[in-house]
């Protein structure tokens, strides 16, 4: 039985196939392939370093164009969504289509399959960033935190799935938890207490094995005593 589009009335083609009615060019043209959940996307960025807020999570970047990467990736790829069948759906590509400042017109190229066939097609989203003070900046400026839980070498994904198994099997960990912050090589945890840093450390040195280091910054004298904050590293073992 040949099948017609119920649109355009052509009948299917290995090029231009029809799925639930409708064939491929005519969703192509009503924009029924996928759904973009926000196409006008704010995010903080900090003005001292240049770190990004995608949901909770800060993400380190030196400069806008990097920025965008992290948007692209963190949040526009991850808000779309296939419609009627199609597959495979994801952001092949992206250029600016203004000039670099806190508002830029993105232009993504999203591919997919839409029965049996791959697809290709442009969208336009337009990234708003916000100019705040990242919490890694406000606590360098106040010097307010008590340690720092650096964890390196490991497999971020693998790192993250963990910490946040930690947090929510003790809510101690969490009342003292401040920010993690991703860095090129691992990520920094800040807390406002040296035990919660040390707990969470022998836990995941328990569960990922490797070594622990620590060191200590003088930084200054309260109520008559000196005080020290505390760093921790956690890498692999060699």
């Amino acid at each position: 039985m040949t099948r017609f589009c119920i649109y355009c009335g052509r009948s299917g083609s290995r090029e231009n196939p029809i799925v639930e009615g409708v064939c491929l060019e005519c969703r192509i043209k009503r924009r029924e392939l996928y759904v973009l959940k926000n196409r006008d996307i704010r995010v903080d960025m900090c003005k001292i370093c240049g770190s990004v807020k995608i949901g909770y999570k800060w993400f380190s970047t030196n400069s806008l164009e990097e920025a965008i990467d992290v948007v692209v990736r963190e949040v526009i790829s991850k808000s779309l969504k296939p419609l009627h069948g199609v597959s495979n759906l994801h952001i092949s590509g992206y250029r600016l289509l203004s000039s670099v400042s806190w508002r830029i017109f993105v232009e993504i190229t999203v591919n997919g399959v839409y029965g049996g066939v791959e697809f290709s097609v442009k969208d336009r989203v337009t990234v708003f960033f916000s100019p705040v003070k990242c919490p890694r900046c406000i606590m360098y400026d106040s010097r307010d935190f008590e340690a720092v839980l650096q964890i390196r070498g490991y497999q971020l994904s693998r790192v993250e799935k963990v910490v946040e198994q930690e947090f929510r099997r003790d809510c101690r960990l969490l009342r003292d938890f401040i920010e993690a912050i991703k860095q090129s090589n691992g990520v920094d945890i800040f807390f406002y207490s040296k035990g919660a840093a040390r707990k969470l450390a022998r836990r995941l040195q328990h569960r990922l094995g490797g070594v622990i280091y620590e060191a200590f910054e003088e930084t200054g004298v309260r109520s008559g005593k000196q005080h020290t904050r505390l760093y921790i590293v956690l890498k692999p073992s060699r």
